[in-house]
Protein backbone atom coordinates (compact mmCIF):
# COMPACT_ATOMS: atom_id res chain seq x y z
CA UNK A 1 0.00 0.00 0.00
CA UNK A 2 1.38 3.69 -0.82
CA UNK A 3 1.93 5.66 1.59
CA UNK A 4 0.49 9.42 1.42
CA UNK A 5 1.84 11.31 4.46
CA UNK A 6 4.92 10.86 6.58
CA UNK A 7 5.47 12.89 9.59
CA UNK A 8 8.58 12.45 12.03
CA UNK A 9 7.57 14.08 15.42
CA UNK A 10 9.58 14.24 18.45
CA UNK A 11 7.80 13.60 21.88
CA UNK A 12 9.70 16.18 23.55
CA UNK A 13 8.70 18.19 27.27
CA UNK A 14 7.77 21.08 24.92
CA UNK A 15 5.21 19.21 22.71
CA UNK A 16 4.31 17.17 25.60
CA UNK A 17 2.97 19.83 28.07
CA UNK A 18 1.41 21.95 24.72
CA UNK A 19 -0.67 18.90 24.62
CA UNK A 20 -1.35 18.69 28.24
CA UNK A 21 -2.35 22.65 27.92
CA UNK A 22 -4.60 22.23 24.62
CA UNK A 23 -6.47 19.02 26.49
CA UNK A 24 -7.21 21.09 29.41
CA UNK A 25 -8.42 24.21 27.67
CA UNK A 26 -10.67 21.28 25.21
CA UNK A 27 -12.18 19.81 28.50
CA UNK A 28 -11.41 22.01 31.81
CA UNK A 29 -14.80 23.01 31.71
CA UNK A 30 -16.39 19.23 31.34
CA UNK A 31 -14.49 18.26 34.22
CA UNK A 32 -14.91 21.16 36.78
CA UNK A 33 -19.09 20.67 36.05
CA UNK A 34 -18.86 16.85 36.27
CA UNK A 35 -16.61 17.37 39.49
CA UNK A 36 -19.53 19.89 40.97
CA UNK A 37 -22.30 17.70 39.84
CA UNK A 38 -21.62 14.46 41.61
CA UNK A 39 -19.73 16.32 45.26
CA UNK A 40 -23.55 18.82 44.85
CA UNK A 41 -25.18 15.39 44.88
CA UNK A 42 -23.19 13.37 47.59
CA UNK A 43 -23.41 16.64 49.64
CA UNK A 44 -27.33 16.39 49.49
CA UNK A 45 -27.54 12.83 50.63
CA UNK A 46 -25.22 12.94 53.50
CA UNK A 47 -27.13 15.90 54.37
CA UNK A 48 -30.18 13.69 54.41
CA UNK A 49 -28.59 10.76 55.76
CA UNK A 50 -27.45 12.56 58.84
CA UNK A 51 -30.70 14.30 59.32
CA UNK A 52 -32.07 10.78 59.02
CA UNK A 53 -30.28 9.65 61.73
CA UNK A 54 -28.19 7.16 59.65
CA UNK A 55 -24.87 8.42 60.83
CA UNK A 56 -22.55 5.59 60.04
CA UNK A 57 -24.17 5.29 56.29
CA UNK A 58 -23.52 8.80 55.96
CA UNK A 59 -19.61 8.73 57.53
CA UNK A 60 -19.41 6.07 54.60
CA UNK A 61 -20.40 8.26 52.33
CA UNK A 62 -18.51 11.28 53.43
CA UNK A 63 -15.11 9.05 53.15
CA UNK A 64 -16.41 8.22 49.69
CA UNK A 65 -16.77 11.99 48.72
CA UNK A 66 -13.00 12.86 49.98
CA UNK A 67 -11.99 9.95 48.06
CA UNK A 68 -13.34 11.02 45.26
CA UNK A 69 -12.28 14.75 46.20
CA UNK A 70 -8.57 13.44 46.30
CA UNK A 71 -8.69 11.38 43.05
CA UNK A 72 -10.21 14.53 40.97
CA UNK A 73 -7.67 17.33 42.22
CA UNK A 74 -4.64 15.09 42.59
CA UNK A 75 -4.61 12.40 39.98
CA UNK A 76 -4.56 14.48 37.08
CA UNK A 77 -1.19 16.39 37.92
CA UNK A 78 0.01 12.73 38.90
CA UNK A 79 -0.86 11.18 35.91
CA UNK A 80 0.90 14.19 33.87
CA UNK A 81 3.85 13.64 36.12
CA UNK A 82 4.40 10.30 35.64
CA UNK A 83 4.31 11.11 31.87
CA UNK A 84 6.69 13.94 31.87
CA UNK A 85 9.10 11.32 34.08
CA UNK A 86 8.95 8.54 31.68
CA UNK A 87 11.54 7.58 29.52
CA UNK A 88 9.45 8.50 26.32
CA UNK A 89 9.66 12.22 27.24
CA UNK A 90 12.82 12.46 28.74
CA UNK A 91 14.59 10.25 26.14
CA UNK A 92 12.63 12.62 23.02
CA UNK A 93 10.97 9.33 21.49
CA UNK A 94 10.43 9.79 17.93
CA UNK A 95 7.28 8.74 16.51
CA UNK A 96 6.81 8.30 12.93
CA UNK A 97 3.49 8.07 11.34
CA UNK A 98 2.78 6.48 8.19
CA UNK A 99 -0.28 7.61 6.65
CA UNK A 100 -2.48 5.26 4.35
CA UNK A 101 -5.45 5.18 2.41
CA UNK A 102 -7.58 2.96 5.28
CA UNK A 103 -5.23 3.29 7.80
CA UNK A 104 -2.21 4.64 10.00
CA UNK A 105 0.82 3.31 11.43
CA UNK A 106 3.02 4.92 14.26
CA UNK A 107 6.25 3.39 14.33
CA UNK A 108 9.17 4.12 17.78
CA UNK A 109 11.55 2.35 19.20
CA UNK A 110 9.31 0.74 21.36
CA UNK A 111 6.98 -1.01 18.63
CA UNK A 112 4.52 -0.06 15.83
CA UNK A 113 1.25 0.32 15.81
CA UNK A 114 -1.67 0.19 13.27
CA UNK A 115 -4.78 2.21 13.73
CA UNK A 116 -7.76 2.35 11.00
CA UNK A 117 -8.91 5.75 11.07
CA UNK A 118 -12.39 5.01 12.00
CA UNK A 119 -10.87 3.96 15.59
CA UNK A 120 -10.01 7.24 16.17
CA UNK A 121 -11.92 9.47 19.06
CA UNK A 122 -11.47 12.98 17.63
CA UNK A 123 -8.77 15.11 15.84
CA UNK A 124 -7.87 18.32 16.54
CA UNK A 125 -5.96 20.89 14.37
CA UNK A 126 -4.41 23.85 16.27
CA UNK A 127 -1.47 26.57 14.87
CA UNK A 128 1.38 23.61 15.53
CA UNK A 129 0.07 20.28 15.65
CA UNK A 130 -2.45 17.91 14.47
CA UNK A 131 -3.56 15.89 18.30
CA UNK A 132 -4.85 12.47 17.23
CA UNK A 133 -7.12 10.69 19.93
CA UNK A 134 -7.42 7.29 20.43
CA UNK A 135 -9.53 7.83 23.59
CA UNK A 136 -10.83 10.94 25.62
CA UNK A 137 -7.55 11.39 27.37
CA UNK A 138 -5.00 10.16 25.07
CA UNK A 139 -3.32 11.20 21.74
CA UNK A 140 -1.03 11.02 19.13
CA UNK A 141 0.58 14.61 18.66
CA UNK A 142 1.72 14.83 15.04
CA UNK A 143 3.79 17.72 14.50
CA UNK A 144 2.79 19.95 11.53
CA UNK A 145 6.06 21.12 10.65
CA UNK A 146 7.39 17.50 10.46
CA UNK A 147 5.92 16.12 7.57
CA UNK A 148 8.58 14.22 5.09
CA UNK A 149 5.85 13.12 2.83
CA UNK A 150 3.06 15.30 1.75
CA UNK A 151 2.89 18.86 3.36
CA UNK A 152 -0.20 20.30 6.26
CA UNK A 153 -2.61 21.65 3.91
CA UNK A 154 -3.74 18.39 1.75
CA UNK A 155 -3.07 16.35 4.74
CA UNK A 156 -5.83 18.64 7.17
CA UNK A 157 -7.83 17.72 4.11
CA UNK A 158 -7.30 13.97 4.15
CA UNK A 159 -7.86 13.56 8.09
CA UNK A 160 -11.12 15.48 7.97
CA UNK A 161 -12.11 13.50 5.04
CA UNK A 162 -11.85 10.36 6.93
CA UNK A 163 -13.12 11.56 10.48
CA UNK A 164 -15.74 13.80 9.35
CA UNK A 165 -17.59 15.43 12.15
CA UNK A 166 -14.44 14.21 14.82
CA UNK A 167 -12.32 16.69 13.38
CA UNK A 168 -12.27 19.82 14.53
CA UNK A 169 -9.53 23.04 14.01
CA UNK A 170 -9.00 25.28 16.71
Amino acid sequence: MKILYKNKTVLSKKNYMNLVEFHQKKNNWKYWLYTFYISALLVIIVSFLIASGFIFQSLFLLICFIVFLIYRFIYPYYKTSKELHSDKIQKNLVNYYFFYEKYFKVKNKLGDSKINYTKLYRVYENENYFYLYFDKDNAFIVEKSGFLIGDVESFENFIKNKVWIKFKKD
